[in-house]
């Protein structure tokens, strides 16, 4: 099996990146992290972003007025000669104290953190721990950053305050992974979208000479596999979600045997309803479980009416992301 690096293992990691590389150049950098939401919230735990002194940015916690808000407080922050890490309250009811000025009924918690130069230390051992594909844990108080390598909390993430006092955990690891097994139109449309939420996409097929396999500057991860042993490239994992759409129909009967069976959070097979039926039937009829093929999302995706190759791959990602958000998986 040939791999082939197409860029970061992390979408996550550009967050990262940005505030290393502003600290290197002795550029003020401020991180902005939900530490805690609740309810309808434009922005969930755990969403980053970072600015600089010089204007820039990178990443989002969330977007609209709260996001330009809580920017222009760092700005502010980042002006003073010993900024301090803020905690910032939004509060979506007009009626609160506290409110955003938005009536979405949720609320959020964004810690303002000015990053010092001891904290390369920790954002370059989350990075290099990320390519490495192992997992830590991310601390952060008004003491200061921390990474923890190669352990996890019982907790994704934790955000305790008493008073002036805080600190915040959050387990660091690869995100979601997405497995497309078939590098055609479909497949480079779909790593397109899926790269703009947050998967780790990683690309399977045995032509290597496949120009959209070639042209797929989206995916973290190409590898040139035959389909007959793909199985071996997509492990189990309720954070792995999987996508069939080869060119051929006895390829994707291949692959499918491979994986039915795999404890997937999502699988998806690109067919027409007529296609499904019948290989789904050929694989009951040889004493496949039910609950097994019940798992089998075919024809995939949402049904939009979808006919061109990034119709489908929209229809692909919105019930992926379903499946992500609402907990109802494959496996």
């Amino acid at each position: 099996m040939q791999q082939v690096n197409a860029g970061s293992l992390d979408p996550h990691g550009a967050v990262w990146r940005f505030i290393l590389n502003g600290l290197k150049r002795r550029i003020r950098v401020a991180m902005l992290l939900v530490v805690d939401s609740k309810g309808s919230t434009p922005g969930k735990t755990g969403f980053k972003m970072a600015v600089a002194s010089d204007d820039k940015l990178c990443g989002t916690i969330g977007g609209g007025a709260i996001e330009h808000d809580v920017v222009e407080d760092a700005r502010a922050l980042l002006r003073q000669p010993r900024p301090q890490a803020s905690v910032v309250l939004k509060v979506h009811q007009l009626e609160h104290p506290q409110t955003s000025g938005m009536i979405c009924g949720g609320q959020q918690t964004v810690v303002i953190y000015p990053c010092r130069a001891k904290d390369q230390l920790a954002a370059k051992s989350l990075l290099d721990y990320l390519e490495a594909g192992k997992p830590g844990v991310l601390r952060l108080s008004a003491s200061g950053l921390s990474f923890d390598l190669g352990r996890q909390n019982d907790e994704e993430h934790c955000f305790v305050q008493q008073g002036t006092r805080w600190r915040y955990t959050e387990n660091v690891r690869l995100p979601d992974t997405l497995f497309i097994v078939g590098g055609g139109h479909v497949g480079l449309a779909l790593s397109r979208v899926m790269a703009t939420l947050g998967f780790r996409i990683v690309v399977c097929d045995e032509r290597p000479d496949v120009d959209t396999l070639a042209d797929n500057i989206y995916a973290h991860e190409k590898r040139v596999v035959p389909f007959a042993k793909v199985g071996r490239a997509i492990p189990e994992g309720q954070r792995h979600y999987a996508v069939i759409m080869t060119p051929a129909h006895s390829a994707d009967e291949a692959v499918l045997r491979q994986l039915v069976r795999k404890r997937l959070r999502y699988l998806g097979l690109m067919a027409s309803a007529r296609k499904a039926r019948e290989l789904l039937g050929k694989l009951r009829a040889e004493g496949c479980p039910e609950d097994l093929l019940k798992r089998v999302r075919s024809p995939v995706g949402l049904p939009i009416s979808s006919h061109t190759p990034a119709e489908i791959a929209v229809s692909i990602a919105a019930e992926i992301i379903r499946v992500r958000n609402t907990g109802c998986g494959s496996a």
